[in-house]
């Protein structure tokens, strides 16, 4: 089920003239010590850890590999100590292991159902007993009595073609899975199936925006509705590549490559992300073998941001003991310190910049101009909003290139170490003047985190956050 040949296949993707602007660079990506000389491939969250299919030598069940002489997948169990760090992997269900394929899977959110890959029509090598030739279909199981029980074949699995790799969405409405079934793209096309009366619908197929001559697999749909996958056909170079797109006005847009380091010069897949998309694990052969690696962002994650306020630096000034002058000949008047001179009792002024600005109120007379009190004067400073704050668009067009900086954070006694986004389309960056291009059309909560860093080895780093909408808008409208 995992051999893949390796073609090569041009396509124009929508970043090929701009790379580095989707750099994920930021991502730290390790080899989990789960992994063995076997294979191990297409983890899933579960529960507290992870479930993943493997070929290692399985003691339970006698070993049978298929006609490339590869051994035949089961699923196990790893469960999460801390991040990163897991116990060692066991099969994850008796009930469900048989001699053959088991796995990709998915489960619900509650995690009390199972779909999962498994093969459904086999024959074996008359010359060889322990070798077999399988098509793959869907199967589900649900939790009850401290055991997988209730298996239920997928009503649209067919013996004569392949149906596997589900992924079920949050709210448990859509199954997405790959089929070579006739009628296709070619190879394993991504189709998606909805829950109607608690009964699968008729798959649709997701088309030729994500769907090629080639194999697009490993699906998973992200709670943002970003949908990852990989594909053999969509790359330039062969390999399979991570790739993900999004639906907007019922049509799912040009799917945009991972790049580094996700993808790479060898085979990627099978990526999931957690709701923050700031943790993930994906599988790739470019150790050697087929291994699941983790990929976490060094980049901080900052919560509960206030909303960014403007400064516009607008005040009304008033003395309330002062009366109108009863007179035609004298006027009150104040001189704001910058130039501005408004004759009136209420004088409502916007200055252009913080500064200090020396104010007055005066009584003149209005014929001469002459100084005749002065009813106040007091030192005026204007100072910006303490707060981080993002200098840049509003609105953007899906597809521009964008400068987003923080150059004008203003926090008292804090000195700003490090300044970290997130554009919250999935993406993070570092530094105080960041580049960044928005795929998708959509709103998005721009984040600008910033960090004080401390001498003391005592005390925590100190932070300070600030969110803001930004519209990014299709060329058309």
């Amino acid at each position: 089920m995992f051999s893949y040949k390796k073609i090569f296949f041009s396509v124009f993707l929508i970043l090929c003239a701009c790379p580095g602007l989707f750099s994920q660079d930021h991502f730290e990506v390790k080899r989990l010590l789960l992994n063995t000389s076997a294979r191990e491939m297409a983890p899933a969250f579960y529960q507290n850890g992870i479930v993943f299919c493997s070929d290692r030598k399985n003691e339970v069940l006698t070993s049978y590999v298929d006609l490339n002489y590869n051994m035949f997948t089961n699923l196990y169990v790893a469960e999460q100590k801390k991040p990163g760090k897991f116990e060692h992997p066991r099969l994850m269900s008796r009930e469900l292991t048989t001699f053959l394929y088991e796995g990709p899977c998915t489960f619900s959110k509650d995690g009390k159902t199972i779909y999962f890959t498994r093969s459904i029509n086999v024959s074996t090598s008359s010359r060889n007993k322990n070798r077999a030739d399988t098509t793959f279909g869907i199967f589900s199981a649900t939790w009850s009595g401290g055991e997988w029980a209730n298996l239920t074949q997928f009503r649209f699995n067919r013996p004569e073609y392949n149906t596997g790799y589900p992924c079920l969405s949050d709210d448990g409405t859509q199954l997405f899975f790959c089929s070579d079934a006739p009628g296709g793209f070619g190879g394993m096309d991504i189709y998606v199936s909805r829950l109607e009366n608690g009964r699968w619908a008729a798959p649709e197929n997701l088309g030729p925006a994500i769907n090629t001559s080639k194999n697009e697999v490993f699906p998973f749909l992200h709670s943002s509705g970003r949908l990852y996958f990989s594909s053999r056909g969509l790359t330039q170079k062969g390999d399979l590549d991570i790739f993900y797109t999004v639906k907007i006005d019922d049509v799912w847009q040009k799917p945009v490559p991972m790049s580094e380091p996700f993808n790479s010069n060898h085979d990627d897949y099978g990526l999931i992300l957690n709701a923050a998309a700031d943790t993930g694990y994906f599988v790739s052969d470019r150790s050697g073998s087929a291994d699941i690696l983790s990929a976490y962002s060094t980049i901080p994650t900052f919560t509960h941001c206030p909303d960014q306020q403007e400064n516009d630096y607008c005040f009304v000034f008033y003395e309330p003991n002062n009366n109108e002058v009863d007179t035609t000949t004298f006027a009150y008047e104040w001189d704001l310190g910058d130039g501005t001179i408004i004759r009136a009792l209420e004088a409502e002024h916007c200055f252009a910049r913080p500064d200090t600005y020396q104010v007055q109120l005066n009584i003149i007379d209005k014929l001469t101009r002459e100084l005749m009190a002065n009813q106040a004067d007091y030192t005026f400073v204007v100072s910006k909003i303490e707060q981080a704050y993002i200098h840049g668009p509003e609105t953007v067009a899906q597809g521009q290139e964008i400068t987003v900086n923080g150059h004008e954070t203003y926090l008292k006694d804090f000195t700003v170490d490090q300044y970290y986004w997130d554009f919250g389309d999935g993406f993070r960056a570092s530094g105080s003047d960041v580049k960044h291009l928005f795929v998708f059309p959509g709103t998005y909560s721009l984040t600008l985190g910033v960090t004080d860093k401390t001498d003391d080895k005592n005390e925590s780093d100190r932070t300070s956050c600030v969110t803001r909408k930004i519209i990014v808008i299709s060329p058309q409208k």
